[in-house]
C-alpha cells in the first residue's frame, strides 16, 4: 500500500468527507456540521489520505468541566471513519493516536466518545487503545444505545 498521509481538514475536504460518512453512518453528519467543525475553537479535524482520495478521518473538540478555580480540560472524540476497503488496516489507529497527541499537547487529561452498541469492529479497536467502558447511554442514538468510553492520557 502506499504511504497514507495525515493532515489538518480544510474545507476543501468537506465533500469527500461526507462521502465517507454515509458510506459509514446509518445516520450521517451534514456537509454544514462538518463546516461548522472547521471554524470551532479547540477542535481537531484530521485527514488520512492515499493521494488524491481522503480514506479517513477523525474529529475531536477539547471541553472544559469542574469548578471555575480548579478546570479540568478533557478530549472529545466526535467521529472517526474510515472508508470500509481502508478498514482494519490501522488507518483509525493512526487517526486515533494524532487526535489523542493533540489532547495531550492542549493538557487535557482524559479522552472519552460514544460509541454505538452494535458497532463491536470499532468497540474493539479502542479497547486495543486503551479506552474502558464507562456506561451506556440510553437512546443515544436513534433506536440505539451508546456505549461510553474513556482512556486517560499520559504525555
Amino acid at each position: 500500500m502506499s504511504e497514507i498521509n495525515l493532515r489538518n481538514a480544510s474545507k476543501e475536504d468537506i465533500q469527500q468527507v461526507h462521502s465517507i460518512e454515509k458510506k459509514v453512518y446509518p445516520a450521517p453528519w451534514s456537509k454544514r456540521f462538518f463546516h461548522r467543525v472547521l471554524n470551532m475553537e479547540n477542535s481537531f479535524f484530521m485527514i488520512a489520505e492515499k493521494e488524491p482520495e481522503i480514506i479517513g478521518y477523525t474529529i475531536g473538540t477539547i471541553e472544559k468541566s469542574g469548578r471555575s478555580n480548579d478546570l479540568k480540560k478533557s478530549g472529545h472524540i466526535l467521529n472517526i471513519a474510515i472508508k470500509p476497503e481502508y478498514q482494519r488496516k490501522g488507518i483509525g489507529t493512526s487517526l486515533l493516536k494524532e487526535v489523542e497527541k493533540g489532547f495531550t499537547d492542549r493538557n487535557a487529561y482524559i479522552a472519552y466518545l460514544e460509541v454505538r452498541e452494535s458497532n463491536l469492529k470499532a468497540q474493539k479497536m479502542y479497547k486495543q487503545m486503551g479506552y474502558k467502558y464507562l456506561e451506556t447511554v440510553k437512546n443515544y442514538y436513534d433506536n440505539e444505545d451508546a456505549i461510553v468510553m474513556t482512556k486517560k492520557l499520559t504525555r
